[in-house]
């Protein structure tokens, strides 16, 4: 599958919005996405085949933080197994070493476990348990990968 990453644009949002409704609950609104494609400290990309866009992953490198926080990673249903996941973790985590920082974290639904198990392949390891993390009451787990 031929599938490049590039910044995330504006005109992207229609359907970065539709890929969020695939989410249980906590969902990326509209304003919200605004607003993270224009912050300094947030680095939102997005994965696409030809003019569609199959995925998106918003890092956050924050001023006061030695670790990077990957606040959302979303592939189309119908493109997961492909990799694509897999590549925009990738692209984040190159972000977050070039910015010089200790690893990176983030936080996943425990009923999630096709992501518990991405994660897991790629050496993110359980930090902390998020009891009632999510809108809808779920549990959260905390993952961390340092770097070195």
């Amino acid at each position: 599958m031929n599938v490049s990453l590039r910044e995330a644009r504006q005109a992207d949002r229609p359907a970065l919005l539709a890929l969020e409704q695939g989410f249980v609950s906590d969902r990326m609104s509209a304003r919200a996405m605004r607003y993270l494609m224009t912050a300094p400290s947030c680095r939102f990309q997005v994965a696409c085949q030809d003019a569609q866009i199959l995925g998106a992953s918003v890092l956050l490198l924050r001023r006061n933080s030695r670790w990077a926080r990957l606040y959302s990673l979303v592939v189309d249903p119908r493109a997961r197994g492909q990799g694509i996941g897999q590549r925009l973790i990738a692209d984040a985590e190159n972000a977050a070493r070039a910015a010089g920082l200790l690893g990176v974290s983030l936080e996943v639904r425990a009923d999630n476990l096709a992501a518990r198990r991405l994660y897991a392949r790629l050496g993110y390891r359980r930090f902390a348990d998020l009891p009632a993390y999510y809108d809808d009451g779920a549990p959260g787990i905390r993952l961390r990968k340092p770097f070195a």
